[in-house]
């Protein structure tokens, strides 16, 4: 209960929050009646579990020959003179060595056919889940009275042989789970083709539908826009600034203009210096008497 709850917990975790991998957009999509979980998908878990299976039981083994002096089964083992110690020791190299395991294959089962080390620090959570369960596996086998008294481990009397026969397990379990995925890329790769003579089947018997209804497959052409004629733009119109004309011709149209244009006698300069002030206004002019001249504005 502790290596479930405790230890293997964390690390199935973290598998739930790994990041997609970046070739799932180059396969082929399935079929919406097919199940989540496919046949050799299967066949790869039961495979990776028997992987584990077959290695730890094979280092408890070797654990059991060690130190219940070359006695395996339990009918042999209860004859011993003290057996309760040295079958404590046995079980502390398998417990160690499976909470290993079960942190390699943490990482080996990131990816069906991905081998361990394409980007095997990229799922963040999964280093802190590994940290806690080492963290709790010590615990667990090196805290005096917790793991002699609750959990019945024995991590310290083990010695140096017994942690360098648990690495069995974590080295076994890589190298064989690693070769398993040789096997479950050849089925995706198969499975993959399957898909693909599935999609290519699926395609011509739509084709042959459309070709007996007179449908064609291909999309209609686009409509093409006439080139827009270019013009040259139209020279723009000159403009041409009449001439004053003349003060003669001034002069034939408006006789009174002629007359305020004639340069006036110094006799009536003087009279203009003293004017008789009258005003008045008709029709819109202003006419002002000053010293008998008048002077229309």
């Amino acid at each position: 209960l502790f290596l479930i709850l405790v230890t293997d917990l964390p690390p199935s975790i973290a598998l739930g929050m790994e990041p997609g991998e970046k070739s799932i957009l180059k396969e082929r999509p399935r079929p919406k009646e097919e199940p989540v979980v496919l046949g050799w998908m299967w066949f790869s878990m039961v495979l990776n579990g028997a992987v584990l299976s077959v290695v730890i039981i094979a280092v408890y083994i070797i654990s059991l020959m060690l130190y219940c002096d070359g006695r395996v089964f339990q009918s042999d083992i209860d004859q011993l003179e003290d057996f309760q110690p040295k079958l404590m020791n046995a079980r502390t190299v398998a417990f160690i060595s499976l909470v290993w395991s079960e942190n390699i294959r943490s990482y080996t089962s990131r990816s069906f056919d991905k081998p361990i080390w394409n980007d095997v620090l990229g799922n963040v959570h999964m280093q802190k889940a590994i940290v806690m369960a080492q963290v709790c596996l010590y615990v667990a086998v090196l805290l005096p009275f917790f793991s002699t008294d609750i959990l019945q481990l024995r991590g310290i009397d083990v010695g140096i042989i017994g942690w360098l026969l648990a690495l069995l397990g974590p080295v076994g379990c890589l190298v064989l789970c690693e070769a398993c995925k040789l096997i479950t890329a050849f089925q995706m790769q198969r499975y993959q083709q399957t898909l693909a003579e599935h999609h290519a089947a699926e395609d011509k018997r739509l084709a042959d539908a459309a070709a007996k209804h007179g449908i064609s497959n291909q999309p209609p052409p686009r409509p093409t826009k006439p080139a827009a004629a270019v013009h040259a733009p139209a020279p723009e119109p000159k403009r041409t600034v009449a001439a004053p004309p003349p003060a003669e011709k001034l002069a034939q149209a408006d006789p009174e203009a002629q007359v305020a244009s004639t340069p006036a006698s110094p006799e009536k300069k003087a009279q203009a210096r003293t004017p008789n002030m009258g005003c008045a206004c008709f029709l819109g002019q202003t006419t002002i008497a000053m010293g008998g001249s008048t002077a229309r504005h």
